[in-house]
């Protein structure tokens, strides 16, 4: 179980920084053309310069509750250790991970973010329609 919620966490990871570039792409408007979804290799070089680090760890930890039972304190250092760990591994994973891997998991990675964009709008919508009730 401890392996699958890791690997959770981490997909939820990849989404918030997705969130945070990519959901302002889509938001131009219908009348340009197709956005574009930055690369993976885009995001990570973005998540190595600390851009969207705040964002993921907001919401990664706000929403857990082993993060919630944290001590004031603890919580203070956990997010400062992993604000700048997070960095560091996109920029250790940029530099030794090979090209050919990078093009290989693109096409995952498009369809994780437009899924990920899918679900988005359908939480969009659905509190807009809760509102207007």
């Amino acid at each position: 179980m401890g392996r699958l919620r890791r690997f959770v966490m981490f997909v939820v990871v990849v989404v918030m920084v997705l969130l945070a570039v990519a959901l302002p792409v889509m938001a131009q408007g219908l009348e340009q053309e197709a956005p574009v979804v930055p690369s993976l290799v885009e995001v990570l070089a973005m998540l190595a310069q600390g851009l969207g680090t705040g964002a993921i760890l907001a919401f990664l930890f706000e929403n857990f509750g082993w993060f919630q039972r944290l001590e004031g304190q603890a919580k203070w250092w956990f997010v400062f250790g992993v604000s700048i760990v997070l960095p560091l591994l996109a920029q250790v994973a940029l530099q030794f991970v090979p090209a050919e891997v990078w093009a290989m998991l693109e096409p995952y990675w498009k369809a994780l973010a437009l899924g990920f964009l899918s679900w988005a709008g359908s939480q969009v919508a659905h509190m807009w329609q809760k509102s207007r009730q």
